[in-house]
């Protein structure tokens, strides 16, 4: 099969670069495509091929194997991304930094964004996991989905795309969202950019953002706080190779110089046995773990 000329792929490409924990083994194939021509181009090259397609963002919740991803990995990030205003509504692909599109809405007064302006990452990994903090989340913003898969190109509405606690029906169906539009209102500048200041002031005492993570490590149980339950249990600034539960909040998994997937991958089932074993609760990660074992 012969590549579109232009075609950022390339082989053997280290994950490491493309995870904020600054970890992971190669995959096969990675491909960055500039549209959709470039996304349809690697479903076929994948199809034609039999190899397994991987979709990922910017890697902000991602924790890759040392062995890597077989097969070709789709990042949609920087390189596919537009964003456009009009009336109440924001029309954007999936690249867009989530970060971002909570500005633009400030920079159009318009309100309901404001929890996403310290959230890492991208629009299509905020969809694909229902991201939220603060007592938001991207689901009930939700107007439309576009998709496509090998099969086609397809819509959701709003009524068609289900949403629960970091889940989301795309994480049930094996398509890749290429765009959203997210219903918003309109609000007081002034008010919306004090807030925004305010969460963004809360998650730099509150977050190790200094350090190299994955953001929040595990699920929220219910009825109860992640955190808290690891710092009771006696982990917080627990270590295995340069792998650590954060001093500064221990729902966070920082990198302190180690190059081992490996050494999160034994951190998170040591944590996870020492809470179900204390407290009867098993921790769900939060993170997507990806890679050959």
């Amino acid at each position: 099969l012969v590549w579109q000329e232009g075609l950022d792929l390339q082989r053997d490409y280290p994950m490491r670069f493309a995870s904020s924990l600054g970890v992971g083994g190669p995959a096969d194939y990675f491909l960055r495509p500039r549209s959709l021509p470039d996304v349809q181009e690697g479903l076929r090259f994948a199809e034609a091929t039999s190899l397994p397609v991987t979709l990922v963002g910017y890697g902000t919740n991602l924790l890759v194997t040392d062995k890597g991803i077989r097969g070709l990995v789709i990042q949609l990030a920087d390189s596919f991304a537009a964003a456009r205003v009009e009336g109440n509504e924001i029309t954007a692909t999936a690249g867009c930094l989530f970060g971002s599109l909570s500005r633009l809405a400030l920079r159009h007064s318009l309100t309901g964004l404001e929890f996403a302006i310290g959230v890492p990452g991208g629009l299509g990994g905020a969809l694909y996991m229902n991201a939220g903090a603060y007592d938001g989340e991207i689901g009930p913003l939700v107007k439309r989905i576009a998709w496509l898969s090998s099969d086609g190109v397809g819509i959701w509405t709003r009524e068609e795309f289900s949403y629960s606690y970091r889940m989301s029906r795309i994480q049930k169906e094996n398509v890749i969202v290429t765009e959203a539009v997210l219903s918003l209102q309109s609000g007081c500048s002034e008010a919306i950019g004090a807030q925004m200041l305010e969460l963004q002031a809360q998650r730099r005492a509150r977050q190790p953002l200094e350090h190299a993570s994955a953001g929040s490590t595990f699920k929220r149980p219910p009825g109860r706080f992640v955190g808290p339950m690891i710092e009771e249990a006696g982990l917080k600034g627990f270590t295995i190779g340069g792998a650590q539960v954060s001093t500064k909040h221990a729902g966070f998994l920082i990198n302190t110089g180690t190059t081992k997937a490996q050494d999160f991958l034994d951190l998170i089932a040591y944590i996870q046995h020492v809470i179900q074993d204390r407290y009867g609760v098993l921790l769900e990660p939060e993170i997507r773990i990806l890679g050959e074992r």
